[in-house]
């Protein structure tokens, strides 16, 4: 199994937070995996050059098999992927606000839970990046094929707001911020602040605060499997297990236990993390 996550051409750091690839092949004769995977306070642009997985939408009961890459917008549940016996992927993970700055498109226009087809949303040219990462030999030249394409994309970005500062050091912070201390730092009112968030996060500032703590929990349980729920309720500053357990039937659909007993039960974990 090879997972590595690239820090971005220096150029692209003002929009693009991190290329991460993942890549691992399963004996044909094993059954395809079903993980779980959490909502994260990022937008991402994926790439699937070889087989694609296939996406349960567990809120809205519903099957989709990817495209050969996507964009999630606003990921807000758990989802289910279930993965090929031969599983490339290629994420680009986004500054946050960065997708919207790179489309143009507010975020709140884009379905909750759902991704889209990026040939459509962003490019016409992701087909051919799409065949350039099939053939390529080296993990270091599928990052260069990507930076090379968003490279292009710099001078069309939308203008940089103080918000676009700011936004970083929620995530950094593990959601433990003031909303006022965010409208003051982003130099904007509340109401600002709300159209500013709906702009370019999809979901209001309270929300997205409530939804970056949940995730720095999944994120310590899956990559730390030895602590405790209790440990990790502290860490992420809740005031009891029992409003972490809160938070986890909201955004993950089951409590913590069902999420740790997947964790146990996978062949292998995402080891996803916070970016900041």
């Amino acid at each position: 199994m090879f997972h590595k996550v690239f820090l971005p051409h220096p150029a692209l750091k003002e929009f693009v937070n991190n290329i991460m690839v993942f890549h691992v092949t399963l004996d044909a004769s094993v059954e395809r995996p079903v993980m779980s995977f959490p909502p994260l306070p990022e937008n991402c642009l994926y790439f699937y050059p070889f087989e694609t997985p296939e996406a349960e939408y567990l809120t809205q009961n519903k099957k989709v098999n990817l495209s050969s890459s996507i964009i999630t917008g606003r990921q807000i549940n758990r989802i289910h992927l279930k993965m090929m016996h031969h599983n490339l992927t290629i994420k680009v993970g986004f500054q946050p606000g960065g997708l919207y700055r790179l489309m143009g498109v507010p975020l709140n226009e884009f379905s909750m839970d759902e991704s889209f087809d990026s040939t459509y949303m962003l490019d016409k040219e992701i087909a051919f990046i799409t065949e350039q990462l099939r053939e390529a030999t080296a993990y270091d030249q599928m990052v260069s094929i990507i930076e090379s394409f968003l490279l292009k994309k710099i001078r069309h970005l939308r203008s940089k707001l103080p918000i676009d500062s700011v936004l970083p050091l929620i995530i950094k912070n593990g959601g433990l911020v003031n909303v006022d201390d965010i409208a003051a730092q982003s130099c904007v009112s509340i109401r600002q602040l709300e159209r500013q968030f709906q702009q370019r996060i999809g979901i209001s500032p309270k929300f997205f605060v409530r939804l970056t703590r949940f995730s720095k929990a999944w994120v310590m349980k899956e990559n730390n499997p030895h602590l405790k729920w209790t440990t990790i309720a502290y860490e992420c500053g809740y005031f009891d297990q029992m409003h972490l357990i809160r938070d986890f039937k909201e955004f993950a659909g089951v409590t913590p236990s069902v999420i740790e007993a997947e964790f146990n039960n996978s062949p292998f974990l995402f080891r996803n993390q916070l970016f900041f």
